[in-house]
């Protein structure tokens, strides 16, 4: 390596950037990784909420097989889709929060490992919260839309 520097008058830690920078880098991506699925949950549990699609469509909205059959259904489904994930998303991003400040004072594989099995549980939750919106729309109304009796 000396060689090579003497040669081509290289300084190479130049090159390289400084650990703690690239490292706080590394830890701060981390941190955005694990509050970004909660930051977007409670955001589309709002957005289904408060700005549903007036009706049912391919482009915007909560899309269920029984909940496209009419509008009554879409709206049902757009109304309970935004309950539940912006329920789980608030719920979620107080939690992840509270996970974030444990961080200080970890070092970077353990807090890469808490974020990775928090992902996953986020995901868990994320398609728990998905199926149970469409059994939902199932159990209340049929294909058509019509109330089930």
């Amino acid at each position: 390596m000396d060689f090579i520097t003497k040669i081509f008058d290289l300084d190479l830690s130049a090159f390289v950037p400084e650990m703690p920078a690239f490292l706080g880098g590394i830890r701060a991506l981390l941190v955005i990784l694990l509050l970004l699925g909660p930051i977007l949950l409670a955001g589309f549990g709002a957005l289904y909420l408060f700005k549903p699609a007036p009706e049912a469509n391919y482009r915007y909205g909560f899309k269920t097989y029984y909940g496209m059959g009419s509008i009554e259904a879409w709206q049902f489904s757009q109304r309970i889709a935004g309950m539940i994930f912006g329920g789980l998303g608030a719920v979620f991003l107080l939690a992840m929060t509270i996970v974030a400040l444990t961080f200080i004072g970890k070092d970077l594989f353990r807090i890469a490992g808490t974020v990775i099995i928090c992902l996953l549980i986020q995901a868990v939750f994320t398609l728990a919260a998905r199926i149970t919106i469409a059994v939902l729309c199932r159990k209340y109304f049929d294909k058509d839309g019509n109330h089930r009796r």
